[in-house]
């Protein structure tokens, strides 16, 4: 790996034409020998699992603190509200009929604790038709929706969306609760957020995908079968989480701000080592690097480590809150969240005027990938409520590599980070940031955004359905969330 990396540094420094000084030293610095590694182990495989409102959560927002403060930064927390608590203990099923036998489940956030029995109600993909051709047995009953396989982000976005449209036929077809057939392999279990995320109330499951096939082939073969299952979780209210804001101030236009933000909470079936350990690290990273070699930006930036971002980007809407007044001084606002595989280019999310500067910016590093910038609105992670806001706002796009097989599950631990990607990209990133921060006035085409041009961009982009799906569109309609 080693040579590999020195390669790629002997490649950045061929084309240092395109590059400023420090950009060139920071990325050529990101590609060499640093703790990163060493910061993700120590992230997923000694605090584990982060979960929102778990004491685990807790040691990894103290962990992160002494990274950035270790680091020379200056560094706080931001504390918050989250609106409800809720972490998961155990799911115990067994069905009953035709055979019995005990199925690998787990319960989606915010099922409700307690005990559920009825029939099993197979559904095929969960369309309309199955739904309407089951009608007269699904009520108070469990439907089992069958899932194709996912091997990448696409699928998982299409796997969103199937559940948000079975969620709503099975609550019009009054089922008792949701058994979602795992979209991976071997039993691999993993755990999702529903369309109505803290506001759910039916009880959804994953189960595994060969007890899944199992149920279904009894249930073509005019077989009969009755689950029982019980979700024990611990629930509460509103509570108090923490984001972590690190900070380097611009020595010319410091009232300026580049934010970088990764999450730091995750699921806790897995260590959260791809989603989203390597990029919280890689920030702590950045941010290290910088110090250490007295690099001074021309704007400030932000490094933030959100919280409660898979319950509903619960921190980052915290942030756009509290500067809410200074969203136009916010020139930039970058989320990395898919994982480690390497950096193939940014979604650009609506703003076409982004794309020109990306690739202009992406010059210096230009050897470390053939990049191509998307201009498709995402949501589903911490730029959204820049979105909101009209804020300039890209997502770094990844390879698929091995994020979509592990998603949310309980393989997604160190051993599955694409370590070399990982320092690759750490480059691109800490290229892209700086640049941002350093960049002439006159390239800075774009501004904040009102709320009428955010709103034609949802509609020239068919939003509606997508952020419905992830339950934040009324919210946006209404004007609680976002630019007013």
């Amino acid at each position: 790996m080693k040579k590999q990396l020195i390669v790629l540094l002997s490649l950045l420094l061929s084309i240092s034409t395109f590059a400023q000084d420090d950009v060139l030293q920071l990325s050529g610095t990101m590609l060499g020998e640093t703790p990163i590694e060493e910061d993700l182990q120590e992230l997923c495989d000694r605090i584990g699992g982060r979960v929102t409102g778990s004491t685990s959560n807790e040691a990894a927002v103290e962990w992160a603190l002494k990274k950035f403060r270790q680091a020379g930064v200056n560094t706080r927390m931001q504390p918050f509200q989250m609106p409800v608590l809720w972490l998961a203990g155990s799911t115990k099923a067994k069905i009953t009929g035709t055979t019995e036998f005990i199925p690998n489940m787990v319960a989606k956030y915010q099922s409700p604790p307690g005990q559920y029995g009825g029939a099993l109600i197979y559904v095929g993909n969960g369309d309309k038709d199955n739904f309407k051709s089951n009608a007269s047995l699904i009520r108070n009953n469990f439907v089992l929706v069958q899932n194709d396989l996912c091997f990448d982000i696409g699928g998982l976005f299409a796997e969103y969306a199937a559940a948000a449209n079975v969620e709503t036929l099975a609550d019009k077809y009054g089922a008792k609760g949701i058994i979602f057939m795992s979209s991976r392999p071997k039993k691999l279990l993993y755990r999702f957020i529903t369309s109505k995320a803290t506001n759910n109330t039916m009880p959804q499951f994953v189960m595994s995908r060969e007890d899944s096939k199992r149920c279904i082939r009894i249930l073509e073969d005019n077989g009969r079968l009755q689950i029982d299952v019980n979700i024990d979780a611990k629930v509460g209210g509103e509570f108090t989480s923490n984001n972590i804001i690190a900070e380097i101030a611009g020595s010319e236009k410091p009232e300026e701000i580049i934010i970088i933000g990764a999450h730091i909470d995750s699921w806790a079936l897995g260590t959260g080592a791809n989603d989203n350990g390597c990029n919280v690290t890689m920030l702590i990273d950045i941010a290290r690097q910088m110090v250490r070699l007295g690099i001074v930006p021309k704007r400030t930036i932000r490094f933030a480590l959100w919280n409660g971002e898979e319950q509903g980007y619960f921190g980052s809407w915290a942030y756009t809150k509290a500067y809410e007044k200074d969203m136009d001084k916010h020139i930039m606002a970058l989320s990395i969240d898919i994982g480690s595989g390497a950096i193939s280019g940014f979604f650009t999310n609506g703003r076409e005027e982004l794309v020109e500067a990306v690739d202009e910016i992406l010059k210096p590093v230009g050897a470390l990938g053939e990049f191509t910038q998307l201009n498709v609105p995402i949501v589903g992670t911490d730029n959204f409520d820049f979105m909101l806001q009209g804020v300039g706002n890209l997502v770094a796009n990844h390879l698929s590599a091995n994020y979509g097989q592990n998603y949310h599950a309980a393989s997604d631990t160190y051993d599955k980070v694409d370590l070399k990607s990982l320092k690759r990209n750490s480059a691109i990133i800490a290229a892209l940031t700086l640049g941002f921060a350093n960049m002439d006035d006159s390239k800075i085409t774009w501004k904040q955004q009102s709320r009428s041009e955010i709103q034609a961009m949802f509609e020239q982009h068919k939003l509606e359905f997508t952020m419905r799906m992830f339950n934040v569109w009324e919210i946006w309609i209404s004007e609680a969330r976002g630019r007013k």
